[in-house]
């Protein structure tokens, strides 16, 4: 028994002075850099993009001009055994504006139809870009919860009831960043 208990210390420690290292001054009270091991939260981004719409119905496709959508994803970040992994998803595209994404701050939705797509184990300067958005992002208000014209990208970092929703004012994507 004390030896479990000697060896839970110097896991919990080393795990502890791993992620002191990781993080800068600026990053080190972000909600990833609290993770601990076996531990995951959830990062969501719904951003607006102009895209060419094609649908393809039986024989039959339709094309129109560019118009603007939302891309919703999601990522999962988890620490196992010292090495931060991410399980990415994407959802189904969404007219704009997007009234529907502040729910996730809440609970999400079944029909947000979330589909797998990749999971990898994140490099360190990756698990750094993830602390730094939440250090650049700007508080929401009430107002700026749904996708507007005023608020076209936005991320939720959640941990189980724990939340922030942040406006990023760049045309940043995580996805693209991570190469994901």
């Amino acid at each position: 028994m004390k030896l479990r208990i000697i060896l839970l210390i110097v896991c919990f420690c080393f795990t502890s002075a791993y992620t002191q290292s990781l993080f800068s001054e600026k990053t080190q009270n972000t909600m990833i850099a609290k993770l601990i091991t076996s531990d995951s939260l959830t990062y969501y981004q719904c951003r607006v993009v102009d895209a060419d719409i094609q649908v393809t119905t039986g024989n039959q496709t339709i094309e129109s001009e560019k118009q603007q959508i939302t891309i919703t994803e999601k990522f999962v970040i988890a620490l196992k055994k010292n090495e931060y992994w991410i399980r990415y998803y994407t959802s189904g595209l969404t007219v704009f504006p997007n009234r529907r994404f502040s729910g996730l701050k809440i609970r999400q939705k079944a029909y947000w139809n979330f589909s797998f797509r990749v999971e990898r184990k994140l490099e360190d300067k990756e698990v750094e870009f993830l602390a730094v958005l939440q250090t650049v992002g700007k508080e929401t208000t009430e107002y700026d919860f749904a996708l507007t014209k005023h608020t076209t990208n936005q991320i939720i970092i959640k941990q189980r009831k724990n939340f922030e929703q942040l406006l990023i004012k760049e045309k940043l994507s995580i996805s693209e960043a991570l190469k994901l």
